[in-house]
């Protein structure tokens, strides 16, 4: 079973009918959460997250998307209650959510926004290693460095499953000569890291598959079809 990376771009308005069928489509928790939200884009992404994940699934288990149900392990990560062998993680951030699944090995995904940053952060939360790599970026790269950096942590201590509970200044993440992204306390794991647009990077981590080179990427109505 091949690994897959779906994403998906948040629309700033969704239409009334795809919405309402995304709704119907979710879990009474999620209904209730995004109903809860401020702000319209929250409430977009923890819906649309979902769905993706149902749709792609249901594909993997042969289930409807609706018959799907989830639970979490101790540390908060998703995995499917019947078909615990099926691999997948999720995360949103800013204008798009990504979608990891397939294989048999865990996996993990990280997107997020690029903003403004304390790069003392970086002293905190980096091993004296990354951090070092960091500081020898040009400044006009440090920003996108450290984003980088941090995408492809958050990728590996989901894959674990520990969450933060996992201090991020416990492992390293760096390339080689050849420019791939290794972690040497990780032992197979892979890492794929790029940019989905100019305010977005994505980070993804296997603990053994092989990781595709570029992410699918879904529409809204791609989603809807899928889901009707």
């Amino acid at each position: 079973m091949m690994i897959t990376i779906r994403v998906l771009q948040v629309p700033e308005v969704l239409p009334e009918a795809y919405w309402n069928q995304f709704l119907s489509q979710v879990s009474a928790e999620r209904r209730a959460q995004a109903s809860r939200f401020v702000r319209q884009a929250d409430a977009y992404r923890s819906v649309l997250g979902e769905i993706l994940t149902r749709v792609t699934l249901s594909k993997l288990t042969g289930l409807r998307p609706a018959d799907l149900s989830f639970n979490r392990n101790s540390y908060g990560k998703p995995a499917l209650s019947h078909h615990s062998s099926v691999q997948f993680n999720v995360s949103h951030s800013g204008d798009w959510i990504a979608l990891i699944s397939g294989g048999t090995d865990e996996l993990g995904v990280d997107v997020e926004k690029i903003a403004p940053i304390d790069m003392q952060i970086a002293e905190r939360f980096f091993s004296p290693t990354e951090s070092q790599f960091l500081a020898a970026k040009p400044a006009e790269m440090q920003r996108e460095t450290f984003y980088r950096l941090w995408t492809l942590k958050e990728s590996y201590i989901k894959a674990v499953g520990m969450g933060l509970s996992m201090p991020l200044d416990s492992f390293a993440i760096l390339p080689d000569e050849g420019g791939v992204w290794h972690c040497e306390q990780a032992g197979d794991y892979r890492f794929h890291s790029q940019r989905l647009d100019d305010q977005h990077i994505l980070a993804a981590c296997s603990a053994g598959g092989e990781l595709p080179s570029k992410p699918e990427i879904i529409t809204l109505e791609d989603l809807y079809t899928e889901l009707v």
